[in-house]
């Protein structure tokens, strides 16, 4: 009975325990979920969190006797065998979401603990080390999330997740076979476990299973393992206790102190083992049990939502890699096919090598370089005399920051003229202020080229140290993205890897988050900031050749290396915020989103949560009585498209929570953050994104002012605190709808061509043609129609799409697009020649030499199909636009220097260009201006630009 009692005891006081701790993590979260919402969850979406090197190791170890190689004998199994895996898992289960978490290289909190966990596990192979990166950057281009945590281990991230889906009501699949995540195992939690030898079939593990397997249940997995131990972890647990044991026990006592706490009554040699292995069997608990704090509390489970991801976009790497049958997969289907392994055993050994170079050329950019430390101005000007003199009179130049703080100024810098070779000079042996003089007298001369990877920074970099214009020949970062715009990352270690097959250095590894290069040995300095310049240079050997086999090499000499210094001087200019504008803004929006909520509340007659979905549909959709859309994994959905629909039949309270999103969202986003982001002078420093979006067009970030909305009045008052210095104005020259215009230049179409030629309102204009009446009589609706049409068109615009737009039947969206395309035939042949094109070649090229691969267009799905054609068609009509764009900005930029303007040019927002203007020249500029852009190009319909001034951002249009 007394047995009983303590068990009864100890169960209560876990329990509360754990009723403690989600009571204190649920204070920290951002959208609270009520007991009586959390009763209310379905439980009826599920993700798929795959443990990501469970399952390299798996497909490595697997191929061990014969591992598939590249054309280098480069072992390949881990890469090939993980996306093989992944694609039978998607093919096989139903995923509403998906995670894939890894481990960090540096030690978690259980290292701190216990300094010997995991100090016996061997270092990985190093042939499977350098597939991980591999693996992570595939992952990316497919929009799959890849979760890690510094500080925490895979499992604690996986643990983490869990427990935050099943606050959602999203139910957990945890793809793993480690037995220490079956702790985790629940009604809403699962494991599947890879098939056992000889089977091939995965195995669900719930609480049945876990008691099958283990002999005890998913809540004592973790006392289990502390009593036994792992050695793989080098987890202690308790000498002389086995499975047996360990099982006996705890169907008795629960837990492990529950073991303790009944010492009395056990056998002499159990006690005495418990005994002394009391102090190792309550670490190795600590050890084992997972810990919840590896994600914010409010983490955004919709970030993992499969509908975001791109099969199709992993296709490029599998084909480099001679993945043929991963290829197929990605682009047709992901069930596995049977011999499909045999296929890749051949083609991995045949042609899976990265680069398709000769032997020479292998041989001269694949293999370990010899590096030399320069320590005097006098060495340096020796070594640049002989590159100019006797070698090629170019060079890769590295400028290695000291830590990872934004504020960091560079340590040093590192050069390279030829591969495998490098020079490394610190700062703490020379004179900035003398190296940048030495580059600039030797650059000047016309004597040296120099090579960078993300020259922009670079040149702010210099321009830090009191460097003058100093032009840079090639950029490796922004000629990668020239070659494969659908990617996302450019990072040195990146190219590499894809280019050449080799991993590097990684900066962030070298010094750590706090750290600095000062804190690293001087050999290990030299190594990393050789290492950067060295294969800067062998990856530009590369593509250099490749631009000129794609014929883009006109187009990036001529458009993108001349506007990296363009954009580096308008990050360096800034753009003012008015500190007084801004908090008054921020008061005022305080005192709006005040309001709104009581009005909210008012009308809901109580208070609530109105950033909860869960209780703001219940109050719109159960006591409100409104009619209620689609579901989610919280209930009803209650998204703006929703709430959208509802506004004509939801009453007042509809609106204002809209308007309350929308005020809300600005305010977090811009108002309260564009203070923080002032420098001294209180002038904001955008970063300007050449490679930030797959058609070419310029994008913005910390902070992104493209994004600022210029159709609301409150992105108009945001805009408004962004004021000139005192004696100037703001300017802003925009393209009057230029991708029409290109449109219309591109197709010929000869009543789009006459609609602009004659000077027409575009859109009143087809509105006429497809309502077949004369434009004075086209009515506000049928404008709006024909605009909505217009631009559509060009981003492949649906029936099904055209009919949500416009609020109107599918059948009357269906005539719409067919009248449209009988009065502008020439736009059908257009867009149906746009496809065959790069249904044959695989890509589409804009008008001035910028092309993009078109992934999927021969897909035999459908829908993927459709999405390649639009991607297609809006890449060419986007893209010449962005091309058209770039020219200006480089001829604008000419003109100024040439005709000694003292105005700058701060932003680009689209296809609209923003200057500081010096009162004495506002009329010249504006003509300048005007007279470039319209004159950039010769397209057959005219292009046109409009242009005003103002004393703040938000004053013009």
């Amino acid at each position: 009975m007394g047995d009983g009692l303590f068990d009864e005891m100890d169960l209560d006081q876990e329990m509360i325990a754990l009723e403690k701790r989600i009571e204190e993590r649920g204070k920290k979260k951002t959208e609270a979920i009520s007991k009586e919402d959390k009763k209310d969850l379905r439980f009826d979406k599920k993700l798929y969190i795959l443990d990501g090197y469970s399952i390299i190791y798996r497909s490595y170890f697997a191929h061990i006797s014969s591992p598939l190689t590249d054309k280098d004998g480069k072992n390949i199994s881990a890469y090939y065998g993980f996306f093989s895996t992944l694609f039978s898992l998607m093919g096989s289960y139903k995923m509403d979401y998906l995670a894939v978490t890894m481990d960090e290289k540096e030690p978690t909190f259980r290292h701190r603990m216990y300094p010997e966990y995991k100090a016996n596990r061997e270092k990985a192979p190093e042939d499977l080390h350098y597939q991980v990166p591999m693996i992570r950057n595939t992952l990316d281009k497919m929009h799959i999330k890849v979760l890690s945590r510094p500080g925490y281990e895979a499992d604690d991230v996986i643990a983490s997740l869990t427990r935050r889906a099943g606050d959602v009501g999203v139910e957990s699949i945890m793809v793993t076979g480690d037995k220490d995540l079956c702790q985790l195992v629940s009604d809403h939690v699962y494991a599947l476990r890879p098939p056992r030898k000889g089977e091939r079939e995965y195995r669900l593990f719930g609480s049945k299973e876990v008691k099958e397997e283990y002999g005890v249940m998913p809540s004592q997995i973790v006392d289990y393992l502390s009593i036994l131990g792992d050695s793989s972890d080098n987890v202690p647990g308790i000498s002389g206790l086995g499975e047996k044991s360990a099982v006996k026990l705890l169907e008795q006592y629960i837990s492990l102190e529950g073991i303790y706490r009944h010492l009395d009554v056990l056998s002499a040699g159990t006690r005495k083992k418990l005994e002394k292995g009391k102090e190792s069997g309550m670490l190795s608990k600590k050890l084992i049990q997972l810990s919840f704090d590896a994600l914010d509390p409010s983490y955004d489970i919709s970030e993992l939502d499969t509908s975001h991801i791109e099969r199709s976009a992993a296709a490029h790497d599998f084909e480099e890699k001679g993945f043929k049958s991963l290829k197929r997969r990605a682009m047709a289907g992901i069930a596995s096919q049977d011999g499909e392994e045999e296929d890749e055993r051949e083609d991995g050994k045949k042609d899976a090598n990265v680069l398709n170079l000769t032997d020479r050329e292998r041989d001269s950019l694949v293999g370990q370089g010899t590096y030399s430390m320069l320590q005097s101005i006098g060495e340096i000007d020796s070594v640049f005399s002989s590159i100019c003199d006797f070698g090629s009179g170019e060079i890769a130049l590295s400028l290695i920051p000291d830590s990872l703080s934004e504020e960091s100024r560079s340590s040093g810098f590192s050069f390279s003229s030829q591969p495998k070779e490098g020079y490394w000079v610190s700062f703490d042996d020379v004179d900035p202020k003398e190296a940048v003089s030495l580059f600039g007298k030797y650059i000047k001369s016309g004597a040296m080229r120099v090579i960078a990877h993300d020259a922009k920074s670079a040149i702010k970099a210099l321009w830090a140290m009191g460097a003058e214009e100093m032009p840079f020949s090639f950029d490796t970062m922004v000629a990668a993205w020239m070659l494969d715009s659908g990617i996302s990352i450019f990072t040195l270690g990146d190219l590499t890897q894809r280019y050449l097959n080799q991993s590097i250095m990684d900066f962030r590894d070298l010094v750590g988050k706090d750290g600095s290069m000062g804190d690293i040995p001087q050999a290990l300095r030299m190594r990393y900031a050789c290492e950067s310049a060295d294969y800067c240079y062998r990856v530009y050997r590369i593509l250099q050749r490749r631009l000129h086999e794609r014929n883009m090499a006109l187009a990036y000499m001529e458009m993108e290396m001349p506007l990296i210094p363009i954009l580096a001087a308008m990050e360096r200019e800034g753009i003012y915020l008015s500190s007084t504008r801004i908090e008054e803004l921020r008061k005022r929006a305080d005192e709006r989103v005040d309001e709104l909520q009581r009005e909210i509340f008012r009308e809901a007659g109580h208070e609530f949560n109105i950033n909860s979905t869960i209780q703001l549909g219940k109050v719109l959709f159960e006591e409100m009585g409104l009619p209620a859309g689609k579901r989610n994994q919280r209930g009803f959905s209650t998204d703006n498209a929703t709430l959208e629909a509802l506004k004509d039949r939801g009453g007042r309270i509809v609106a204002l929570i809209l308007e309350y999103r929308q005020v809300n969202k600005l305010k977090t986003t811009y108002i309260d953050t564009l203070p923080l982001l002032r420098d001294s002078e209180g002038r904001i420093h955008t970063s300007f994104l050449q490679t930030g979006t797959a058609t070419g067009r310029l994008s913005s970030k910390s902070p992104n002012l493209q994004n600022i909305p210029v159709r609301t009045d409150e992105g108009r008052m945001i805009r408004s605190c962004f004021v000139p210095k005192e004696g100037c104005s703001f300017l802003s020259v925009d393209y009057s709808q230029i991708e029409l215009v290109v449109l219309a230049h591109m197709t010929g179409d000869e009543h789009l061509s006459k609609a602009f030629s004659s000077g027409e309102d575009i859109h009143r204009y087809t509105a006429s043609l497809i309502f077949s009446k004369p434009t004075e009589e086209v009515s506000a609706d049928e404008r709006r129609i024909a605009k909505t049409i217009n631009f559509g068109i060009m981003y492949g615009m649906s029936a099904f799409r055209l009919s949500g737009e416009l609020g109107i039947t599918r059948s009357d969206a269906n005539s719409f697009i067919e009248r449209y395309f009988e009065r502008y035939s020439g736009v059908r042949s257009f867009v149906d020649s746009t496809v065959k094109s790069a249904m044959e070649s695989g890509h589409v090229t804009m008008l001035f030499g910028h092309s993009r691969e078109v992934l999927g267009i021969n897909s035999s799905n459908k829908t993927e199909k459709a999405g390649a054609e639009r991607v297609a068609v809006n890449t060419v009509i986007q893209g010449t636009a962005a091309e058209i764009m770039k020219k200006a900005m480089i001829e604008i930029d000419n003109r100024m220097k040439r005709e000694k303007f003292e105005s700058k040019l701060l932003l680009t927002v689209h296809d609209e260009l923003i200057f500081e203007v010096l009162e004495g020249e506002k009329e010249r500029l504006e003509r300048c201006v005007r007279e470039t852009m319209e004159g950039i190009v010769s397209l057959s319909v005219p292009l046109k630009v409009s242009s005003e001034f103002g004393s703040s951002w938000g004053d013009m249009h």
